[in-house]
């Protein structure tokens, strides 16, 4: 998966808490300040975003996340550290 998907899935993740059209979501958007979201927002997008990519991320560093783009950058150093990527890198 590449970062465009990802960054797709997360803005479609971030659209559906937040009643927002994903075309709206700008990539280097601040939760807070450009969406207007609460933390039991945050929260929720940060679970979705867990699930939905099946991280497995502690809730503390969920909780940290208040970007669109540290969100993308998370996921993909977590999909990076998984042994499946590993092996295609090295093949």
């Amino acid at each position: 998966m590449d970062r465009g998907q990802i960054q797709d899935k997360v803005k479609e993740i971030i659209a559906s808490v937040a009643n927002i059209e994903p075309a709206n979501i700008a990539n280097e958007a601040s939760f807070m300040d450009d969406l207007g979201l609460d933390s039991l927002s945050l929260l929720e997008i940060g679970v979705d975003v867990d699930y939905a990519f099946k991280l497995g991320v502690e809730e503390e560093r969920l909780q940290q996340l208040r970007t669109v783009a540290e969100t993308v950058d998370l996921v993909e150093a977590c999909l990076a550290d998984r042994p499946e990527a590993q092996a295609a890198a090295v093949a």
